[in-house]
């Protein structure tokens, strides 16, 4: 039964979402890892984006909206966001509200927990609001509005294209796009490098889609600087497959199928996703291949086998190239 199930899974999979294979038009060392929506997914209200909307209310100001890169807070790698806009696509203030910012903090908030005394290193700037007499340290995002529409911004090559010829390609900063565009079954993807060695090779750009199918729940934000949901859950992933990870050798890596390598999964039980099963003990970890459940019910290498402090002569998350100690 198990075995027709899957069966069916891989034939309902191989329609329903763009394969992940690995990619190398950016170079021999570089392939595409990307996050999948699962079909059953319960999605979010997206139709209006009503819902980060409301989270962004929390602010009694405005986050001033930048066109470029402000200048730098701190020296060394960091992590720059940007709000990439397609052509006639909808402009929903994700950075004017704090959409943006609630988001990194939510991700970091998890990071923390998960490790203990690690964080990503974000790109900051510090204003003061209209009327206050205090400022305020927030997370530096770029507003880009392209003449591109958002068929031709659907993949992170399209992206990085695009940002490069913008100017964002300092070799110290890494960037993460939440693009309004829809990849289909793709939730987001990142540049991913395949040597499984301790290297300095950085992914360096990294998307999340915010109009992709319902199944990526994907414009369903963080409600506050603490409680992350699915976009932070597609941006995490992505992020850390910037970093090489999951390594194709790790225990765990899911060599089973060029839709999901980069990820964790037991054998083919991932597949069973598709159809409602849910069998892989995978599912919760944070490298699984579908988002499937929000960031905060995720964990983050839980037996420290496949990616993050294991023992094993590969490329290990705690020496992540975008990551500080707190």
């Amino acid at each position: 039964m198990i075995t027709s199930a899957l069966a069916i899974a891989a034939l309902l999979l191989l329609s329903i979402v763009t394969p992940a294979t690995a990619h190398t038009d950016h170079g021999p060392d570089l392939g595409i890892a990307r996050i999948l929506a699962l079909a059953t997914g319960q999605a979010a209200d997206v139709d209006d984006g009503v819902d980060a909307a409301l989270a962004g209310q929390r602010y009694p100001w405005a986050f001033p909206r930048s066109t470029v890169d402000r200048p730098d807070e701190k020296v060394g790698r960091q992590i720059h966001v940007i709000y990439l806009v397609p052509a006639a696509a909808p402009d929903d203030h994700y950075d004017t509200l704090g959409v943006l910012e609630d988001s990194l903090r939510s991700m970091n908030h998890w990071m923390r927990q998960q490790t203990g005394n690690q964080q990503w290193s974000l790109d900051t700037y510090t204003f003061r609001p209209e009327g206050s007499s205090e400022p305020v340290n927030a997370i530096d995002v770029t507003f880009v509005a392209s003449d591109k529409v958002q068929s031709q911004l659907g993949s992170v090559s399209a992206v990085q294209g695009e940002l490069e010829a913008r100017g964002f390609d300092d070799p110290n900063k890494r960037y993460l796009s939440y693009v309004a565009a829809n990849a289909g079954g793709v939730c987001g993807d990142a540049w991913y490098p395949l040597d499984p060695s301790p290297t300095e090779v950085d992914g360096k750009y990294a998307d999340v889609y915010l109009y992709s199918s319902e199944g990526c729940n994907p414009r369903d934000f963080a409600t506050s600087p603490t409680e992350p949901s699915h976009v932070e859950a597609t941006a995490m992933q992505e992020l850390i497959h910037n970093d090489g990870m999951v390594p194709l050798v790790a225990p765990h890596d899911c060599l089973v199928s060029l839709l999901a390598f980069g990820h964790v999964c037991t054998g083919p039980l991932w597949a069973s996703d598709v159809v409602g099963q849910g069998l892989d003990p995978e599912r919760f970890d944070v490298m699984y291949p579908y988002v499937g459940v929000p960031l905060g019910e995720k964990k983050l290498d839980e037996d420290h086998l496949d990616y993050y402090r294991h023992l094993a002569p590969y490329r290990d998350l705690e020496q992540g190239l975008y990551l500080e100690t707190v």
